[in-house]
């Protein structure tokens, strides 16, 4: 599959947003359903399928992580769009956060909401970096809330809060951000 651009990405996920009819105050949460016997998949053919033939995630190979866009506007983190907005995550997904302030705002995740700026420290589990790229392979461990901040500006998360779903142990069906 090719890869796409952040821009075609980000493109993507404001007709998502539009016509699923996500949104409100605190921002959008997207799922993607199960599908029949056939499917193709979320990143694996198509949205909304996954079925026992196709190619969705956990039944089609190894599924791509979800990419999450951050940027930063007036001080606060934005993503996909969204200023501090909420993030839906699923156990043992894979997820890729882009920062494009780079080292000027250091993007982490942390249990306690505003990190280490809140009395917390910054999560580790399943956390990698390469430059200005954080991956997080949700942990079956993970908690169930999580946060996310900048090392070096207090409050840039806001609200924003990160809800992590799927039994532990589990496969899950699809990847939400």
């Amino acid at each position: 599959m090719k890869n796409i651009s952040i821009l075609t990405f980000a493109f993507l996920s404001m007709m998502m947003i539009s016509s699923c009819g996500g949104g409100g105050a605190t921002g959008p949460t997207y799922n993607n359903d199960g599908g029949g016997d056939t499917g193709g998949g979320n990143n694996g053919g198509g949205n909304n399928g996954g079925g026992s033939n196709g190619g969705g995630n956990n039944g089609g190979g190894t599924t791509p992580p979800t990419n999450i866009s951050v940027t930063v506007s007036a001080g606060k983190y934005v993503i996909n769009g969204v200023t501090t907005g909420n993030i839906s995550l699923e156990k043992g997904m894979t997820y890729t956060f882009t920062n494009s302030s780079g080292s000027a705002h250091p993007f982490r995740l942390s249990t306690a909401m505003d990190g280490t700026h809140g009395g917390g420290s910054t999560y580790g589990t399943g956390v990698s970096y390469n430059g200005s790229v954080l991956t997080f392979v949700v942990p079956a461990t993970a908690p169930s809330t999580m946060y996310y901040f900048c090392t070096v500006h207090q409050g840039m998360g806001g609200s924003g809060r990160i809800s992590i779903t799927g039994a532990s142990g589990s496969n899950t069906t699809g990847g939400s951000y």
